[in-house]
């Protein structure tokens, strides 16, 4: 489970809620906290390519023996088409950890439904470091070349999210002797966020269809493919039934090995799905 904590205060009779070092004043918008690890539906994890389901992730995970030393990708911003109806996000990322553990180390982008009658889409890249919440750095636009990576060397991470396109970008390098670097993850996400009603994993807005291409990971010695790597698992996200069992929000494809590459297809938003958040440790 994420390892974050919502907490309120009142300033002039309107609630504050800070999730992971962020804040923003409930009732104009829920506050989201992009980033983190997985929320499984079930622990039967198989190697040999037996598609992984969860609540909030979709798209490809990697480990290995060794630990690993770096991922990265390259994907196209892609455009939200926002229907009027609260609480829709969607984010593409690359990270370390997460994926059978809780420290995270991560960068992307999201885009998500704004504006008064949450029909403005909006865009911001940003990056995550654990044990800190993420962080939003500078405004993208659909259609954006994104390049993101994170790094690690003698102890320390470095992440750094690019948009080749406008030309901006932002880094940050932060040490960390409990990050425990056994996975390497290129992601489409739905993220979570809290509101004066509680914490919630948001729908996942509809992003048509994105790539994520130029997929590599290192575990020393260089990046190689993703396709390279023998222990690597589809990820799908789903949204748990009342009835019980789940649908399927997005479609993610196979590994393309001629370019690294992978896409996903979104399906369908799902709904705002309560969860509780725990302090990050």
């Amino acid at each position: 489970m994420k390892r974050f904590v919502a907490l309120a205060t009142t300033i002039g009779g309107s609630a504050l809620l800070s999730l992971g070092g962020a804040t923003a004043f409930a009732g104009s918008s829920a506050l989201a906290q992009v980033g983190g690890p997985m929320i499984r539906t079930h622990s039967g994890v198989t190697a040999g390519g037996v598609p992984t389901i969860s609540e909030n992730w979709s798209g490809y995970a990697a480990t290995a023996p060794k630990k690993f030393t770096g991922v990265s990708s390259e994907f196209v911003q892609p455009a939200v088409t926002c229907p009027g109806k609260p609480k829709q996000y969607t984010s593409n990322w690359v990270g370390l950890d997460g994926f059978d553990n809780e420290t995270v180390e991560q960068d992307g982008t999201f885009g998500f439904c704004g504006g008064k009658h949450n029909t403005t889409p909006e865009y911001d890249a940003w990056y995550e470091m654990y044990p800190a919440g993420s962080v939003n750095v500078f405004k993208v636009k659909p259609g954006d070349v994104m390049d993101a990576s994170v790094k690690y060397f003698k102890g320390k991470f470095t992440l750094t999210i690019a948009d080749k396109t406008s030309g901006k970008s932002a880094t940050d390098v932060a040490a960390c002797s409990t990050c425990a670097r056994t996975s390497a993850e290129w992601i489409i996400e739905r993220p979570a966020g809290c509101d004066a009603s509680g914490c919630f994993l948001f729908a996942l807005a509809d992003f048509g269809t994105t790539t994520m291409s130029d997929d590599w990971a290192g575990t020393g010695g260089g990046l190689r493919s993703i396709s390279s790597f023998t222990t690597t698992y589809p990820i799908y996200m789903v949204q748990p039934l009342n009835s019980g069992g789940f649908i399927s929000l997005d479609a993610v494809g196979p590994i393309d090995p001629s370019n690294s590459s992978f896409q996903a297809v979104w399906e369908r938003s799902g709904r705002p799905t309560p969860i509780t958040l725990s302090p990050r440790q």
